[in-house]
């Protein structure tokens, strides 16, 4: 079979906006598909509120269920996420609005010791800081930063993934608030 050569560019115009359409698609919808297969996956089975966390500085562990009757935020991040230092300091204001009420599990990955603990040394944010690479890889978090609240009973609450914007800062205060 031949395509006469009068059709053949139009055919190849065709060809490519067909090809760039499905790209976009699965561009599009597959970090969708994973955002949502996470967030449908750590609701369903939550197990991140017993899974036991290494904390960097005292080598000490801690959980989740660990802080029952408070707002805990599970707060995964990494240095080399661009957007991690505007995060801390989004995440630190939420924690100073709610010094009381709202305990901040700053989960690391990709980062070695020497690295995490010369990053804590050098900024004073108000966080347990803990190993997070394993639990990042085992439970398929779909993207750097990601945010869990769990609520006083140890429910998540509210699931952010990227950084938080103002409407997200507003729905996470008016949620502690409103506890």
């Amino acid at each position: 079979m031949r395509i006469d050569q009068k059709y053949f560019k139009p055919f190849l115009i065709v060809l490519a906006i067909v090809g760039a359409l499905i790209i976009s698609y699965f561009t599009i919808s597959t970090p969708l598909d994973r955002e949502a297969a996470f967030r449908e996956q750590i609701v369903k089975q939550d197990s991140l509120k017993t899974t036991s966390w290494l904390e960097v500085k005292t080598s000490d562990s801690l959980r989740i269920s660990d802080f029952r009757g408070q707002f805990v935020m599970l707060y995964f991040w990494s240095q080399w996420s661009g957007s991690s230092d505007e995060g801390h300091l989004k995440v630190a204001e939420l924690k100073h609005s709610f010094t009381n009420d709202l305990e901040v599990i700053s989960a690391m990955v990709g980062l070695r010791k020497e690295e995490a603990l010369a990053f804590i040394s050098e900024n004073n944010f108000p966080f347990h800081y803990v190993a997070g690479s394993q639990q990042f890889s085992a439970f398929g978090v779909p993207g750097l930063p990601a945010h869990l609240l769990y609520n006083p009973d140890g429910k998540i609450q509210y699931i952010s993934l990227g950084i938080l914007n103002k409407a997200e800062v507003d729905s996470l205060s008016t949620i502690i608030n409103d506890g």
